[in-house]
């Protein structure tokens, strides 16, 4: 922790000498970012002196009746989606019917999709944004927004990467001479592998030196089926961390070739890794770096996806061509500024240190 948290600390220590209260966190059992966030939370929460628990999936009718009595309060870490989350908002509804505090700390990756379906959901659920896209697209609907708080990252945890990475790079036989650009994304629709393949392939045709690396789902292995260029790894869902921070730690350079994020969260921990990021010029990718830490491809239109959610997916459409240009221009300035590069996105990261973004928890609960 910094001073600056250090000092927090004992304000609250002073301010409270009572019992500190019981807390859940209640998220979904599959959503590895999802799980992230909860984990991070509930780790400040923690720190700071209070009991939490995590609870994953909605609790049962019986189980909620058990869960309102054991707790004083919650935070719910779950997408806006009315469909898949709607018991998820009822839960938020219940806790605070009960007279403790609950909040829905939620994620949106474009347009409410019909938000009259629930209109109960405008009147009872208020929420807290990841990110200033979320608030924007949450009030758009008619939702309530109580606050923005951006999500953080154990910031600490990565500063050694680039020494495991070293090894990573050894392991996958990738020399000194190798440009590496990274992207660690699930094998959704909307995290742009078509596009992303795309790039890849003009890249190898104009210069051979540069590698991608992607760590995704199933699903995306047959956009990169054929590029020689391209090591893919299937474990999205359950790689290990330590593993993870090795991935970020080997790149030269970071790219999200993400078309629609509510945040971008390894966006995030490839600054916290040291790594400059490429990514399509939108918010909220925009919001989390700066153009010091980044690579920005212009978007060229805006499309909508719609599946079995109540969300339509807002996606950032870029041309493949004019993205493949930036990843050639990127190498040449990586090369050259590698090290205050490196500086500035570990200085960038350091404004999402966990202890320091969650820390609005904390003061909600006091």
């Amino acid at each position: 922790m910094s001073e600056r948290e250090e000092r927090k600390e004992k304000r609250f220590q002073r301010r409270h000498s009572r019992r500190y209260s019981n807390i859940a966190i209640i998220t979904s059992s599959r959503g590895k970012s999802l799980q992230k966030v909860g984990d991070h939370v509930a780790t400040v929460l923690g720190h700071y002196g209070f009991n939490t628990q995590i609870v994953y999936d909605s609790p049962s009718p019986a189980d909620l009746v058990k869960l309102v009595r054991e707790i004083d309060g919650a935070v719910i870490v779950m997408p806006v989606d009315t469909a898949l989350c709607a018991s998820f908002m009822y839960v938020y509804y219940r806790i605070n019917a009960s007279g403790k505090r609950a909040f829905y700390y939620g994620t949106i990756e474009g347009d409410v999709r019909n938000p009259s379906a629930l209109d109960w959901v405008k009147h009872r659920v208020a929420f807290i944004a990841n990110s200033n896209y979320t608030k924007s697209k949450l009030e758009q609907a008619g939702y309530r927004v109580l606050d923005v708080i951006y999500h953080g990252i154990p910031v600490e945890f990565y500063s050694d990467s680039s020494i495991c990475g070293r090894a990573l790079r050894e392991s996958l036989g990738l020399t000194s001479d190798v440009f590496l650009v990274g992207y660690v994304a699930s094998d959704h629709r909307r995290k742009g592998h078509d596009l992303a393949s795309q790039v890849a392939g003009l890249v190898e045709k104009k210069d051979s030196s540069i590698k991608f690396i992607i760590l995704s789902g199933s699903d995306a292995l047959k956009y990169y089926a054929g590029l020689s260029n391209v090591v893919f790894i299937d474990k999205f869902a359950g790689i290990p961390e330590d593993q993870l921070k090795c991935i970020y730690g080997a790149l030269d350079v970071y790219s999200h070739f993400s078309l629609a994020e509510g945040f971008g969260l390894p966006v995030l921990e490839a600054l916290a890794s040291g790594k400059p990021v490429i990514h399509a010029d939108y918010n909220p990718l925009s919001e989390i770096t700066t153009t010091n830490t980044s690579f920005r491809v212009p978007v060229r239109r805006i499309d909508y996806y719609r599946d079995f959610t109540a969300i339509n997916f807002e996606l950032h459409m870029y041309d493949p061509v004019e993205y493949a240009e930036v990843i050639l221009q990127a190498k040449d300035t990586v090369k050259r500024h590698a090290s205050e590069l490196e500086e500035l996105a570990k200085t960038r990261a350091r404004e999402f240190d966990m202890y320091r973004v969650y820390y609005k928890f904390v003061e909600l609960f006091s």
